[in-house]
């Protein structure tokens, strides 16, 4: 089928469930491709290779021009291709529910001296993203703090338990790329349950690749796995997201720039502050048709 045909297609499902979208932010819902377990087993996270995913998956989910440039973090900086540039892909599995994402980011001046050992330190450098996941579309506040009078041990456990903040990073020395801003992060960021791979090449610009899958949780207990509900994904769910995506030029931490999807402030405590993403299902053709309708964004009235 030609990919002007898809498109057409594509655009009359975005308009035919417009009316079923319940948007957290606005009226904009992201359409989510799922990658057949054919083809994600195409998919090399540990290559450091973007190339797999331009064949698998196609054109890229979000671009830096769909993202909001955040004027309250660091200096601010809108986007500029010369100076910080990026794609981003993001699809899904129903095998075994997870979300698959993937970042190729070039940077006029790459600020990373993550040393590795401490998953909860990514977000300072370079070559990191942020990745948020509300899996049953719940919002609220996640973080632990939404009632004043928890002990600090309910705070722990509610922290990240009904929507989750994953970190990423291409560079990391000790071989953990998927970090979490939770409590649990050993066992929330190892196998089965999330991993990732990157690399970065080159200077000025430096290109960081980034690849990784996550599992969303609707109940994430930090110090019981086996008592953890996951969420399952299927076709015509709608799930919350966000992406954060930094650059520092100076040092670690010292923000230049900071965008994100929804353009909102503290969206790592509020998942009502996440962008929408409506799961569409493989329906029986590869991954690659399916996602050659590229890009598509709804904006509903």
């Amino acid at each position: 089928m030609k990919k002007s045909l898809l498109a057409i297609l594509a655009v009359g499902l975005v308009i035919g469930i417009a009316g079923g979208a319940s948007a957290h932010i606005g009226d904009n819902v992201w359409l989510v491709f799922e990658i057949a377990d054919v083809d994600a087993a195409d998919l090399d996270l540990k290559d450091g290779d973007i190339s797999d995913w331009e064949d698998v998956v196609g054109d890229p989910s979000l671009t830096a021009a769909d993202m909001f440039a955040d004027p309250t973090v660091g200096e601010g900086a809108p986007y500029d291709p010369a100076d910080m540039d990026y794609r981003l892909w993001i699809g899904w599995t129903g095998t075994n529910s997870i979300i698959y994402g993937a970042m190729e980011r070039t940077d006029d001046v790459f600020v990373n001296e993550y040393a590795g050992g401490n998953l909860g330190d990514l977000w300072r450098h370079d070559g990191s993203f942020e990745f948020m996941l509300d899996g049953d579309h719940s919002g609220g506040d996640y973080t632990g703090s939404a009632d004043p009078d928890w002990t600090d041990e309910e705070k722990t456990l509610n922290n990240n338990r009904t929507a989750q903040q994953y970190v990423g990073i291409g560079d990391a020395p000790d071989g953990r790329h998927i970090g979490y801003q939770g409590a649990g992060v050993e066992w929330v960021t190892a196998l089965p349950y999330s991993d990732g791979g990157g690399a970065t090449t080159g200077e000025a610009p430096a290109v960081t690749v980034l690849e990784f899958y996550a599992t969303p949780f609707d109940d994430c207990i930090w110090n019981s796995p086996e008592d953890s509900k996951a969420t399952t994904l299927a076709s015509g769910n709608i799930i919350g997201f966000q992406i954060s995506i930094p650059d520092f030029d100076t040092e670690p931490a010292a923000y230049r720039a900071f965008h994100t999807v929804t353009g909102q402030a503290s969206t790592w405590r509020y998942a009502e502050r996440f962008a929408d993403g409506r799961l569409v299902g493989a329906g029986g053709s590869t991954a690659v048709e399916s996602n050659s309708w590229g890009r598509i964004k709804a904006s509903f009235e």
